[in-house]
């Protein structure tokens, strides 16, 4: 009898320890608990049923951006409009949002300057839901609203700079959610720690021309061995800082290098592109015709200009190298936006019928140099598709993760060439400088 009792005892512990465990288990499925999970879901418990639509997305340099649409805002009604990021469980971010009325309809733009928006790299790690959160003036509380995908375009995979050897991967995409019955689509940020992949870079440095294409030249000189030569250097002091560099070109494989094939597979457009890096600096030179001398930095059109503005101040602090006398295109010392004219885009229409091919979508704001517009994908209005069949087509052109590229215009070569051999290594501290102070 005493040994059933027991018996019956010990089973019950059993049970109770079976049931525990179960318990545990059901709670931390994929090592978050319900509790974890159901802050995410509470995210969505005030949501509107009508969403944003997202007809474009992307990343250009380390900002996310998007745009879009809401239908049924009033004017008369309409206070503000922000971006809202929230993990559910007190990790808020708010960015202030564009709001203008088109046809009916609230359009919705992160911001004027590609170049800012959602810097990613500021995310601490977690899951994010983005809203759009919308403030009328008839109503005390603000409305939220979960953002659908109506784009061409697919998921990003981000990865941050590297600092103090560390990386992080952001993982941007779309998803569906049933809410009350309803499927609910938003858009998800999912931020954690990684190794970066082998084929991933932060910097990537382009050395202007090479291989048959040597640029401008003066005596023995050239700008492709010169370009190259500041490109090898700034490399080394870039990873001495703990960053990952890729060169567009080097010794190895810039032989073959045209004037025209930067787009094919291993071409220096092709294979900053595949780097996934996140700033791009492209070194030239110019001729120096008609008394032009000085150094010149090109920014991307639309956006900010603070780290153009750093460049061309440190470079001319730590060298002889004045800041350039060219007023075309110049917005501040040493710094300079060049996209396309009217007379040069009715150019380009004229080159486009006389070789049969549509002209290409061209605008008053999208970038001139092709190394900034070209590796920019949608950011920058990149084109080169292979209509034009002069030329390979850019296979990033449609991309929705462009690299922010800074194109430098060391000086001029028959009038800046000595300084630019002699003080090579000032330069380089100034780029390195400027690029770590802006990390």
């Amino acid at each position: 009898m005493m040994f059933k009792k027991l018996l019956t005892f010990m089973m019950l512990i059993f049970m109770i320890i079976g049931l525990g465990i179960g318990l545990y288990f059901s709670f931390h499925t994929n090592g978050k608990s319900t509790s974890e999970v159901s802050k995410i879901d509470t995210v969505f418990e005030n949501v509107q049923t009508k969403q944003v639509q997202v007809k474009e997305f992307f990343t250009y340099g380390r900002a996310f951006n998007f745009s879009g649409s809401l239908s049924g805002i009033s004017k008369d009604n309409f206070e503000s409009v922000k971006l809202h990021l929230t993990n559910g469980d007190g990790i808020e971010k708010t960015y202030p949002l564009s709001g203008t009325f088109q046809e009916g309809n609230l359009v919705i733009t992160t911001t004027d300057q590609i170049n800012e928006g959602c810097l990613l790299d500021d995310l601490e790690a977690g899951e994010y839901v983005a809203l759009v959160r919308l403030k009328l003036n008839n109503s005390v509380n603000p409305k939220y609203y979960s953002l659908e995908n109506i784009s061409q375009y697919g998921a990003i995979e981000y990865f941050t700079m590297t600092k103090e050897n560390q990386t992080r991967k952001v993982e941007i995409g779309f998803q569906e959610k049933k809410v009350e019955e309803q499927e609910i689509a938003y858009l998800r940020l999912n931020v954690g720690d990684s190794e970066k992949p082998e084929d991933v870079y932060d910097i990537v440095l382009d050395s202007g021309h090479g291989g048959k294409d040597v640029g401008e030249k003066l005596g023995s000189d050239t700008e492709a061995d010169i370009t190259l030569a500041v490109s090898k250097l700034l490399k080394e002091r870039l990873e001495a800082n703990g960053l990952k560099v890729k060169l567009t070109r080097d010794d190895a494989n810039s032989a073959d290098y045209t004037s025209t094939n930067m787009y094919d597979a291993n071409g220096r457009i092709t294979t900053a592109c595949a780097s996934k890096a996140k700033w791009m600096f492209s070194f030239h030179l110019n001729n120096g015709n008609k008394g032009l001398k000085g150094l010149e930095v090109y920014s991307p059109a639309k956006s900010n200009l603070d780290l153009a503005e750093s460049l061309a101040n440190k470079i001319v602090t730590y060298t002889d190298l004045e800041f350039s006398n060219n007023n075309s295109f110049k917005k501040g010392n040493g710094v300079y936006v060049r996209n396309f004219t009217q007379s040069v885009m009715n150019e380009y229409v004229n080159t486009a019928n006389k070789k049969g091919y549509a002209p290409y979508n061209i605008t008053l704001d999208t970038p001139y140099l092709y190394t900034i517009r070209e590796v920019g994908g949608i950011a920058t209005n990149a084109y080169v598709d292979g209509r034009n069949k002069s030329y390979a087509a850019n296979q990033y052109w449609n991309s929705n993760q462009g690299i922010e590229c800074y194109q430098i215009e060391m000086g001029y070569i028959k009038n800046d060439l000595e300084i630019i051999k002699t003080q090579m290594e000032q330069m380089v501290t100034a780029i390195s400088e400027a690029v770590m102070e802006h990390l």
